[in-house]
């Protein structure tokens, strides 16, 4: 790699508590991952924009842009590209000087993890591209995707953290979550990729929730942190679970796929999909057999995720 190549890394997340809510101003506790996403930059002579997005396996996708209007000049997957421009061209209107001097770059990104995990493409992506750019991510954030935020903290975050947004402030505390039991915690992937923003988008139309809902998820979230033995976090998980699938109007995933489970198992981010969080009480060769007859191979230990843990 050249001297003058520029390199950013941001870490994914996982947000154990305060799903939705967090963005009406409940308090969250959210994981940052050993797993990100990195961005390398390197002056090129052609006076345009190169992209190369990789993955896990290979390339992601590629693109050329413009460096004046960040307009698709080629790629290999227009959706993400069109994106991605608009990205810049957001990072743009916060640095009038990013990019604007005409000179090229070859960029190269590079995801620890499979794309549609919703360990957060999208966070590290923008993390990434605030500190090329020295502006504020958390307003490329809100002129881009959207949502809390809690994601974007976590990308730079080095150990769990408690996260709490309010009007046009945020507070985030780094926390020690590293519980006597985390051997029997598990990140389990049920194999359907979900659209955080859909996700809110529907939260926000039909969600039925009221300020003592907040209260009892910031307090629940308080529980986790301070004083959860294996029993009361396995409980605290399920009270959790019962209130957003009462405000969300959607069953609890537990009783869609785990129902004889021995334990306890709470969505984590956007319902329906991505990863679940579970508290078991059986041994991890015998959950991990269990899940494999239900169809869930992917499984993660909290150790092998959690950036910042005590091992």
């Amino acid at each position: 790699m050249s001297s003058d190549t520029q390199i950013w890394s941001s870490n994914g997340k996982l947000l154990i508590s305060g799903e939705y809510l967090v963005m009406e101003g409940a308090l969250a506790m959210a994981l940052p991952l050993k797993v990100g996403q990195r961005l390398s930059i390197q002056k090129n002579h052609n006076n345009i924009l190169r992209w190369q997005a990789n993955m896990p396996g290979g390339s992601w996708f590629a693109a050329e842009f413009d460096l004046n209007s960040f307009g698709v000049l080629v790629t290999d997957n227009n959706i993400l590209a069109n994106k991605l421009g608009d990205i810049l061209g957001a990072t743009r209107g916060l640095s009038h000087t990013f990019l604007s001097d005409n000179v090229g770059f070859d960029v190269v990104t590079n995801l620890d993890f499979n794309p549609d995990f919703g360990f957060g493409t999208s966070s590290t992506i923008i993390s990434n591209i605030a500190m090329w750019a020295d502006v504020d991510p958390f307003k490329l954030l809100e002129k881009t995707f959207g949502g809390s935020g809690y994601d974007v903290a976590c990308a730079r975050a080095d150990s769990p953290i408690l996260y709490k947004k309010k009007d046009d402030d945020v507070e985030v505390r780094s926390v020690d979550f590293s519980p006597v039991f985390k051997d029997k915690l598990f990140f389990v992937y049920l194999e359907k990729k979900q659209n955080s923003a859909d996700g809110i988008r529907a939260f926000k139309k039909h969600g039925k929730f009221n300020s003592g809902d907040i209260s009892r998820i910031s307090g629940i979230t308080k529980e986790l942190v301070d004083r959860a033995d294996f029993g009361l976090f396995k409980e605290l998980i399920t009270e959790h679970e019962l209130i957003m699938s009462k405000i969300l109007g959607l069953p609890t995933v537990s009783s869609l796929y785990f129902s004889d489970c021995a334990g306890a198992v709470k969505s984590l981010g956007a319902w329906g999909g991505d990863f679940v969080l579970m508290a078991s009480d059986l041994p991890e060769i015998e959950l991990k057999h269990y899940l494999h007859k239900k169809g869930f191979d992917t499984v993660f230990g909290y150790d092998e995720l959690v950036l910042g843990v005590k091992i």
